[in-house]
């Protein structure tokens, strides 16, 4: 299955493990789609677990899934660059005419640096027909109001696993997060599985919004 009739997608986090909390369950589960995950700091400003580890927990995550390729930027911080420089420096490296959708966090969210991430990737679809889907994070506001729902409760992964279980095991490898309150199996858990979701009837599922999509 594609995810949203996408071929490839281009996932800009802030952090590592925002995609990874997010929409690591739709990555495995739409396993036609090629996801590239650009990882733009080892971690938020001010946080004591900022640095390599957290970038080693993403490759290590990263090597389960044969269609996700991840890079990250360096060990730094997302406002060592502006804007523009981010702009500059992912249309540099990257062929942007060959995504179908930038896969990022909403501008409805209480963390600036994800809000940065989100000006970035519109700004990146200035001159292109690449479509935005934003995902929820746990620091998404309530105003965030999603439109796509992906169940993880039903379908199985490459090994025959329940991707929810999957997902949730591939979440524990990021042991540098273990004293995060969104971390704990009972935020995991209502993380993917709050009212909204229960009024589509899914018991485990990510959401997203679809901003912009062509095709």
């Amino acid at each position: 299955m594609k995810f949203l009739n996408a071929n490839k997608v281009l996932c800009l986090s802030a952090h590592p493990d925002d995609a990874e909390y997010g929409a690591l369950g739709s990555i495995i589960k739409f396993n036609e789609t090629h996801f590239d995950v650009l990882v733009l700091s080892g971690g938020g400003d001010f946080d004591n677990t900022t640095g390599y580890s957290r970038l080693e927990e993403c490759q290590s995550i990263w090597s389960d899934i044969p269609n996700l390729n991840g890079s990250f930027v360096k060990n730094g911080y997302i406002k060592d660059k502006t804007e523009d420089g981010w702009v500059n420096y992912i249309e540099t490296n990257y062929d942007m005419s060959s995504y179908d959708l930038i896969l990022t966090t909403p501008p409805q969210d209480s963390h600036f640096e994800h809000r940065m991430v989100n000006q970035v990737a519109y700004a990146l679809i200035r001159v292109s027909k690449c479509g935005i889907v934003t995902y929820r994070a746990p620091s998404t506001l309530e105003s965030w109001v999603p439109n796509y729902y992906v169940d993880l409760s039903k379908d199985t992964n490459s090994s025959g696993g329940i991707i929810e279980y999957a997902k949730v095991r591939l979440l524990k490898k990021f042991e540098s997060q273990v004293d995060k309150s969104y971390f704990k199996d009972d935020s995991i858990y209502s993380f993917h599985s709050n009212y909204i979701c229960s009024k589509t009837g899914i018991k485990f599922c990510e959401q997203f919004r679809i901003e912009r999509v062509f095709g």
